[in-house]
This record gives C-alpha cells, structure tokens and sequence, in this order.
C-alpha cells in the first residue's frame, strides 16, 4: 500500500491534493488523431505543464526521453471500439473491450499508474467484463503497488440519465478497488454524490464542451475535486501549451511564480 500512495503522488501534488491530467491514448481505438500523427514530438510541450500523461502501451515505450520534472506516466490497460461513432470509418457492430496488460507490464513500461475504461450504456456482459477487470486489475495492483484509476465512460445506447449512469459506474468503479475516478461533468448534484462515494479517493472531471472547462473545473474544485482529465481533443487546440498554462494556474494556483 506504501508503494501505491507513492506513485500516487507522482501525479497528484501533495501540497494541494490536485492534478492536472491528459489523455492521449484514444488514438489506440480511433487511430490517428489531429495533432498526435507524430506521438513524442506532439507531447514533448506537454510533459513539463502537467501532472499526469495517459498512454497507451505502445506509446508509453516511445516516451523515453522523460524527466523528474516532466509528467508521470500512466499506461492504458485496455482497448474498446466503443468509442467509434457511427461516423467511424468502420463503425463497430457489436462492442468489444479487450484488456492489453497487467500491473506488473505497467512496473516495466515505468508506470505511476493503470488506467481503464468502464463502459456504461451497453450490453450486460460489457459492464460485467468491465467490473470483472476493475477488480483482478486492483487485486494484482495491491500486490505489486500499481495504483488503478477507472475512466468512466457512460456512453452507450442504453444511457438514459447520464449523471445517475456515471454515479452507478463510479460506484461499480469503487466497490471494484479502483484507486481514483475519471467522469464526464455530470452536473453539481451528482458531482457532489460522486464525491460523497469517493470518500476522499481522487475524481477528475472531464469537460463536456471545450468552451466550458473553466467554469465547470471551478465548480468541481470548489467542492472537492482532483481536477481536469483532458482529452486528445487538447492536441487539436491552436495552442495547447497556452491552453495548459491557463488551466495549470487555475488548479495549482500556489505555484505561481514558485
């Protein structure tokens, strides 16, 4: 347990309890993305201005060049093509979640952490496969100290109430063992539940709309949360160093000037 609230701190600041994290490992179901066609050069600007790099296995061998003061690393654990729209150039037919490695591969790619989705919205043996691989991916985790952050993606058909989809994802996440929580901004009402089942686990919020990270990461911050969970849509932006520094000094306002 010591080695897993250690790495947990490699990406979420213990001076403030708050992180900044970015999610580039999308292009492993939706291949290549704006932005990322050239992986190492498109994220070198980024390392220094975060608290927390999301890769896929394949990328993460690449990102060798890494320092103490650059942004740690947590590697992807699965694949799903559930995140292939109907205007994917092959949409899926039927939904498919695939896990790729285990916590000990993650301690070898030099991983702080273990990230996986958990897929709402879609046929029962989806979800459960999901549940099944939260909590074999946190038992192995607890044995070696590899810290195991679920991303809940409540994106399926069958989706009604989005915020109550993710409060029950979150809730399956934590029952499973996960370590941390990544949502979609479900509103304040249900943030404020999701944090309430968190009981002190770190929740990062991920934006509905580019346009509105500010004011929704300002209400998760003010009532407890971890911070931002950006995704690859950051690598399409005009200018996402600019972007970062603006969100950065929004999460780590202490910083400024240290």
């Amino acid at each position: 347990m010591e080695s897993k609230t250690y790495r947990l701190k490699e990406f979420i600041r213990p001076g403030d309890g708050r992180s900044l994290i970015v999610d580039a490992s999308a292009g492993l179901s939706l291949g290549p993305l704006p932005g990322l066609e050239q992986f190492v050069p498109a994220v070198e600007g980024v390392l220094p201005l975060v608290d927390g790099l999301v890769a896929s296995p394949g990328q993460a061998g690449k990102l060798t060049g890494r320092t103490r003061e650059d942004a740690a690393l947590l590697v992807r654990a699965d694949w799903t093509n559930a995140l292939r729209g109907h205007d994917f150039v092959l949409p899926p037919e039927t939904t498919s979640h695939i896990p790729l490695l285990t916590p000990a591969d993650a301690l070898d790619l030099g991983a702080s952490a273990l990230v996986i989705y958990f897929l709402l919205g879609f046929e029962e043996q989806i979800e459960a496969g999901c549940l099944r691989s939260t909590v074999q991916l946190a038992l192995e985790g607890s044995k070696v100290g590899m810290p195991l952050i679920v991303d809940v993606q409540a994106i399926g058909p069958r989706v009604v109430l989005k915020g109550k989809a993710i409060e029950l994802g979150v809730s399956y996440a934590l029952e499973g063992g996960a370590d941390g929580v990544a949502v979609s901004w479900p509103g304040r009402e249900s943030f404020q539940t999701i944090l309430a089942m968190a009981a002190g686990l770190p929740v990062w919020i991920k934006p509905t709309q580019f346009e509105k990270i500010e004011a929704d990461l300002g209400d998760a911050l003010q009532m407890g949360g971890t911070g931002l969970w950006l995704d690859q849509q950051l690598f399409a932006a005009q200018d996402p160093s600019e972007l970062l520094g603006i969100i950065g000094a929004q999460i780590h306002p202490a910083a400024i000037g240290n």
